[in-house]
């Protein structure tokens, strides 16, 4: 195990030699780079939307759509419950962990992801634009309460907001929905 512990380190000294004459360093990832988690791509071999409809023969694109958080919250919430129990059982991998120690080596490191698992951020990155949002991030889209949760363990099958009582929803980006401007 030690053995491939250092030959890690020296691929990685590779890497941070030949990155030397930069100074800045954007790491682009999306669902490819938590698949070694074991989480799901979403449309590749074993993908999430890989079938063409759900239990309720919705598509998916269609119950994770940002109008049906507004019309069938019980449903958008059903599913985002079983994306985030695998990401619950899952851990960021070895390549989050590359990307986060490449700031201790550059002045200027940026992570642009299209995951909404948090992983770069766990692993160590500082410098994350999360351009789909991050699941464990809820708020009122009505009165504007928020918090970040661990799991969603504890939520109902359509959570409201304890300060006004609408229904909440994650900091993510849905189908059919425009990219945060601020993370653009």
């Amino acid at each position: 195990m030690m053995l491939q512990g250092t030959l890690e380190k020296e691929k990685i000294g590779k890497i941070v030699e030949l990155l030397k004459q930069s100074k800045s360093i954007l790491f682009i990832t999306g669902a490819g780079i938590s698949a070694d988690s074991g989480l799901p791509t979403y449309r590749g071999e074993g993908g999430l939307y890989n079938t063409t409809a759900t239990d309720e023969g919705i598509p998916i694109e269609t119950i994770l759509a940002g109008e049906m958080i507004k019309t069938r919250p019980e449903l958008v919430w059903k599913y985002l419950g079983q994306i985030e129990k695998r990401t619950r059982t899952a851990k960021f991998n070895r390549a989050h962990e590359v990307i986060a120690e490449m700031e201790k080596h550059f002045p200027h490191v940026l992570v642009f992801t299209q995951n909404i698992d948090g992983f770069h951020a766990q692993a160590g990155s500082k410098n994350v634009i999360d351009i789909h949002g991050d699941m464990h991030k809820v708020y009122c889209p009505k009165c504007f309460w928020s918090k970040k949760l661990d799991n969603y363990e504890q939520l109902s099958s359509s959570p409201t907001c304890p300060d006004c009582g609408a229904v909440i929803r994650p900091d993510v980006v849905f189908f059919g929905e425009n990219l945060p401007e601020d993370k653009i």
